[in-house]
């Protein structure tokens, strides 16, 4: 069973901060996590040389306030996108240019995302994800 753990230094921007920010600014915001994904796990030697087909990913997004669940959900997206395979999309226009190939699709049949709300100090304040493969029969 592959797994794969990063850290990313701040807690990443909920749903109701992202409807209000410009589109250009959003994909630097995802260009940025990306990165920091990368440099995490050490460079693209880090990524598995297979996606995972079905993964569990456990999200913990520490932070000062409590968000309710559906903001805490819907900030997500960016990461999870992050961790999916670009795939060309029809027109040969490449759909999903930010993802690292860790897992297959982020529909239900490849992924089981599990998010946690953990109410820390502002000088503790991060991101902490965990990918585990899960094995088919």
């Amino acid at each position: 069973m592959r797994q794969i753990s990063f850290i990313l230094p701040s807690p990443y921007p909920l749903l109701n901060r992202s409807l209000r920010t410009h589109w250009s600014v959003r994909k630097r915001q995802q260009a940025a996590i990306r990165g920091t994904i990368l440099e995490q796990i050490g460079g693209a030697a880090g990524l598995p040389h297979e996606p995972f087909q079905k993964a569990h990913v456990v999200i913990e997004r520490h932070s000062v306030g409590t968000p309710d669940y559906d903001n805490l959900v819907g900030g997500g997206k960016q990461l999870i996108d992050c961790l999916t395979t670009p795939v060309m999309g029809k027109g040969g226009r490449q759909r999903n240019k930010r993802g690292l190939g860790i897992i297959v699709d982020d529909s239900p049949a490849h992924l089981i995302a599990d998010y946690h709300a953990v109410k820390c100090r502002l000088c503790e304040q991060k991101t902490v994800v965990t990918i585990t493969e899960i094995e088919r029969d």
